[in-house]
């Protein structure tokens, strides 16, 4: 019995939920497991740059290697292996040995959530595929909006050895679900490593893909640092943080969503162009926060986080598109560079972030968050006129 889109398109949002759990979890629990791990925070925080940077570098290597076999099996395999590597921590004692399970979960996760984006793509078709993608995506902010707080809650409780095991036996479920939900999905396009690196060679392609690497720095250099910018800059206590990280994690939501179906209905670059601007627009209005309520407040600071995080999440399918479009016949390699692209914007945006906080000052973030995303948005253009006009519903 064949299952209808719309719940193979919710699996595939639930692979990407689970695969973001572990990148997203441990920076919840960050001072729980570096004492676990007998090593300093800054040492252990490490560890969220390590999954990054294998997820960008390594993981389009993997993709390419896998672009021959069924993508069903691809994603069933990686499931798998993640869960492994999820269940395998337990057997972690310090930072090193650590190291390579990061690893093996930053190369299985990373294979799931680009095979799934590309997946989610080809299921739908064309008229569909903004929807469908940022149905995706969601399984990304859900994970963010759950996955940290729970996470953190059972790290309390009994300790932080049994949060990734959880993650690792939820995604046998999903793993095994695969197997009955999807259908037998043929081969991603095949074409030889050599020629898929080749691509990076393309300046329209690597330009293209620095597109994707500004804009999540832009994101990511503000967003990590955003509870202690809130409580030293805009003056807010310590209690109404987690609920202004909850509403920023559902604004998300429903910015992904808004995003696809815009990119649906006007095409990747109006969506880009209009949710960027917004997004730095949203950006400055946080020091402007701060400077007309000295004292904090909670409302006005809640009004532009949620409008920053909405405008922010609904560039996320759009850059996928726009991604693919790139080289129309590789897709799949495509998804998944910019996939990659996005990893080494948040390496990128985070080390930028602390070197900031060090050298300027943490009021400083949103501007140049601002800054980036606008470069993000100036080298789109630089690249669009090269290419010539985009189709409306590309």
């Amino acid at each position: 019995m064949k299952v209808p889109l719309q719940y193979q398109i919710l699996l595939l949002a639930m692979t990407t939920f689970v695969a973001g759990a572990n990148e997203y979890i441990l920076a919840g629990i960050l001072d729980l497991v570096a004492p676990g791990l007998g090593a300093p925070v800054a040492l252990a925080g490490q560890l969220i740059t390590l999954y990054a940077f294998v997820y960008g570098l390594c993981v389009p290597i993997v993709v390419a290697l896998t672009s021959h076999i069924g993508r069903r099996k691809v994603m069933i395999t990686a499931m798998l292996l993640y869960a492994l590597a999820s269940i395998a921590t337990l057997l972690v004692q310090d930072f090193w040995t650590f190291v390579p399970v990061r690893i093996l979960q930053a190369l299985s996760g990373g294979t799931a959530v680009v095979t799934a984006l590309s997946t989610a793509a080809s299921l739908a078709g064309s008229q569909r595929q903004g929807r469908a993608i940022a149905t995706v995506i969601m399984g990304f902010t859900a994970s963010l909006i759950v996955a940290v707080p729970v996470g953190r809650e059972i790290a309390l409780r009994f300790g932080w050895h049994a949060v990734f095991p959880l993650v690792g036996l939820l995604s046998l479920v999903v793993a095994l679900s695969h197997r009955f939900v999807l259908p037998a999905l043929s081969p991603a396009a095949s074409i030889p490593l050599r020629a898929q690196l080749a691509f990076l060679r393309r300046p329209a392609v690597l330009a293209g893909l620095m597109v994707t690497v500004l804009w999540m720095a832009g994101y990511v250099m503000t967003y990590s640092f955003l509870t202690p910018y809130l409580i030293g800059v805009q003056h807010l206590d310590g209690a109404s943080i987690s609920p202004l990280l909850l509403a920023f994690g559902l604004a998300s939501l429903v910015g992904s969503r808004f995003g696809g179906s815009r990119t649906d209905r006007h095409g990747y670059h109006a969506t880009l162009v209009a949710s960027k601007l917004l997004q730095a627009a949203c950006l400055l209005t946080l020091p402007l926060a701060a400077w007309l309520w000295p004292s904090g407040s909670l409302y006005g600071v809640a009004a532009a986080l949620m409008m920053w995080s909405a405008t922010a999440w609904a560039a996320g399918p759009a850059q996928q598109i726009r991604a693919a479009a790139l080289v129309p016949e590789a897709r799949g390699v495509l998804v998944g560079l910019n996939q990659s692209g996005m990893q080494l914007g948040i390496a990128l945006g985070t080390a930028l972030g602390g070197m900031a906080t060090q050298t300027i000052s943490l009021a400083g973030l949103p501007w140049l968050s601002a800054v980036l995303v606008l470069g993000s948005l100036a080298l789109m253009g630089f690249c669009r006129r090269l290419a010539g006009p985009v189709p409306a519903l590309q």
